[in-house]
This record gives C-alpha cells, sequence and structure tokens, in this order.
C-alpha cells in the first residue's frame, strides 16, 4: 500500500500547472506555487541558452507548467509561460509578432504588412563599434526640435537641403 502511495505522489509530481512565486534573477531559478505546493528553486526554459542567448525573466503570476522527470521536483524545470485570464494574450493577429513590456512599450513585427513598429515610452539607445547606416526613402520627423550633438565634424553628400530654419553653432 505504501509503495501505491509513493508511486501515485511520483506520477502526480511528473507534470503540474502553477504559478511563479519567487524569482531568483541571480540564479536563473523560480519556485513555482501549484495548489497547495511550493517547489523548490528550478530552473526555467529559456530560448536559447548556448553561445547565443536570451534573457527573458519570468514575472510572479506568470502560469508555468512543471515538468518533474521521474516525479522527483527537486530535479525538474519550469516551462514558461500560459496565457491566463489575468494576462491574455496581447495580440490575436497570426502575422504579428512581438514583446510587449510592463512599462506600456512594445515591439512588433508584420510580416504580412512588412513593419517593424517599435513603440517606447522612453528614450531609445543606439550603440555600435563600427558605422551605423540608414537606407530609407525618407526619414520624418514628428515633433520637438531635432538636435544633433557629436563631438566630430559632420559630412553630409548628395544633396541635403532644408525646408525652413537651421541653425549651426561652430566650436574650437
Amino acid at each position: 500500500m505504501n509503495n501505491a502511495a509513493e508511486l501515485l505522489r511520483l506520477i502526480h509530481n511528473l507534470i503540474r500547472l502553477g504559478t511563479i512565486a519567487e524569482v531568483d534573477h541571480a540564479a536563473a531559478r523560480v519556485r513555482v506555487k501549484a495548489g497547495g505546493l511550493l517547489t523548490g528553486w528550478l530552473p526555467w526554459i529559456e530560448s536559447r541558452a548556448g553561445t547565443s542567448r536570451t534573457w527573458n525573466p519570468p514575472t510572479v503570476g506568470e502560469q508555468v507548467v512543471v515538468i518533474s522527470p521521474g516525479g522527483d521536483l527537486s530535479a525538474g524545470f519550469v516551462m514558461l509561460a500560459l496565457y491566463q485570464q489575468a494576462h491574455p494574450a496581447p495580440s490575436s493577429n497570426p502575422n504579428v509578432i512581438g514583446r510587449w513590456l510592463p512599462d506600456g512599450t512594445h515591439i512588433e513585427y508584420d510580416h504580412e504588412a512588412n513593419r517593424l513598429l517599435i513603440d517606447c515610452v522612453g528614450p531609445i539607445e543606439v550603440k555600435a563599434t563600427g558605422e551605423v547606416t540608414v537606407e530609407a526613402p525618407s526619414i520624418r520627423h514628428n515633433g520637438g526640435d531635432p538636435v544633433v550633438t557629436t563631438g566630430h565634424i559632420c559630412h553630409f553628400t548628395g544633396n541635403p537641403h532644408g525646408d525652413g530654419s537651421s541653425t549651426v553653432t561652430a566650436g574650437k
């Protein structure tokens, strides 16, 4: 009888639905609440974890699946993520892939419309050790006064022109 109870416990622990209770970002581990059970610290499955790596840690309250080989929860791992009523799918468009972030920023690509949208609520920084090239039939600026600050000489080639006023301040 005792063996049957142990076998049943192991079977129940093979696959469990739960929610993230705690996140240890430094160790890349989570604890999951599944019913009355709180797991130990378990790794989560990330989309890439080799020479190409991604970092998209789960958040407390996110619904997940715990897989425990042999029913041993201490050897388990966490599969992210299941949409739920509190956190529904951010889009229903089958042509869009994207990221929606808690501050309201989102990045999406619509492969049917061939359109990349970056809607950022804060500043955007681009860092490069080489040349940055922007090729487009036009660039439109829709607010404020555009300012270019550089510690280097700016060269314009082609046919630069302006349809308004401009100010150039020469330094030393």
